[in-house]
């Protein structure tokens, strides 16, 4: 039987769309955390925080599982829910972990001791042919002062060593890492290009230290914190479709998958996903292996994903899906259409974005509309 109330509350929502008032339309409301790395393409916190606050109640559990930089997961801990996030993006994860899983500040101290020590005994034998005839905007190698660039490839292998079983401590040094690997201001280790897409770099060729762009990051991170007052959630690196096999349950599954039509995150975030360790040979097979890609011949592939979704969610659970509509494609029509077997469709609206900013990126897509797609289980 359907919820009426979560009915609605979902028209509410979207006749109201809260995220939108003062002070939750500012550019930059939100946690300090919520910018720990940039990425393109991240949700608005505020979105994230009122689907939080208006659907879920404290101690839910609350799954993204296609959770990007893992802002819902992070806002839910942020409101007393356990935040469970999900990617196949190495970038993603790293970030997420971050966020959810409250790494200790003395921990990440030692983490950035040990980097430092592994840097300065390495240095010696990195070369600035690594790479040279690698990039896309740009070849690697010329977005950055040589010595500048040994450091960075020295932290890579550092943290390449580390990946399969990082730690939270880990993956905060290495988010701030990842931020301040390319930007347009002093923060950022390459010359003059831009925070989310790495441009064509401009102007000097002038050392800077990883080891003090990391403290500084860091530090900025930590300033302002006050973690006891955030639930410990959980980052999951892998494929959605194994979810269910991780034994994980959930009360609310709440994500933003790739919008219709959008552009490749992964060239977008090209640099960061290569410090993550991506190979030239992986931008080549990512097609095949992304959503925002294989959604693109047609969406028969959210089959797979309602499917994991019904398997891990509680009974009577319910699906909140942020969704993307061009002027050809109705993304959350497309969708309704494959969630039949396992949801009950509640509710589908959406808000006019056409007028929406830029942040100074040439290509923001084609998207028409922002959905809400609001579903529960049968």
């Amino acid at each position: 039987m359907m919820d009426i109330a979560f009915r609605k509350k979902a028209e509410e929502f979207v006749s109201c769309l809260p995220y939108k008032q003062t002070p939750y339309g500012n550019r930059n409301w939100g946690h300090p955390w919520h910018s720990l790395c940039s990425y393109h393409g991240k949700l608005k916190p505020a979105i994230a925080h009122w689907l939080i606050s208006e659907f879920t109640s404290e101690g839910d559990v609350v799954l993204d599982p296609l959770c990007g930089v893992g802002t819902i997961p992070f806002e839910a801990c942020l409101q007393g829910r356990v935040g469970i996030g999900n990617d196949l993006s190495e970038l993603a994860y790293v970030v997420t972990k971050a966020k959810v899983e409250k790494p200790n500040y003395s921990g990440v101290e030692d983490v950035i001791c040990q980097l430092d020590d592994y840097i300065k005994n390495n240095k010696g034998s990195k070369s600035i042919t690594e790479y040279e005839d690698f990039g896309f905007n740009g070849k690697l190698p010329q977005y950055f002062e040589h010595e500048t660039y040994k450091e960075i490839l020295c932290a890579r292998d550092f943290f390449l060593n580390r990946f399969s079983s990082i730690s939270p401590e880990e993956a905060m040094v290495f988010s701030a890492l990842l931020h301040v690997l390319h930007g347009n201001r002093p923060y950022a280790l390459s010359r003059h290009s831009h925070p989310l897409t790495p441009y064509a770099p401009t102007g000097e060729f002038e050392y800077k230290s990883v080891i003090e762009k990391v403290v500084q990051k860091v530090n900025a991170s930590y300033a302002k914190l006050e973690q006891s007052q955030i639930t410990r959630g959980r980052a999951v690196y892998g494929d959605y479709k194994d979810l269910a096999a991780k034994n994980i349950k959930a009360d609310f599954i709440i994500c933003s998958p790739p919008f219709a039509d959008s552009i490749r995150f992964y060239m977008q975030n090209w640099m960061r996903l290569w410090l993550c360790g991506w190979e030239p040979k992986d931008y080549k097979k990512a097609d095949e292996k992304f959503l925002d890609k294989l959604q693109e011949k047609n969406f028969d592939l959210y089959y797979s994903f309602f499917e994991m979704c019904a398997d891990v969610l509680n009974d009577n659970a319910k699906v909140i899906l942020h969704l993307g509509k061009t002027k050809t494609t109705d993304m959350g029509a497309e969708l309704s259409k494959r969630a039949g077997s396992w949801f009950d469709l509640v509710y589908l609206a959406g808000e006019d974005v056409r007028t929406i900013e830029k942040h100074g990126i040439k290509d923001k897509g084609v998207t028409v509309e922002h959905q809400y797609l609001f579903l529960q289980k049968k």
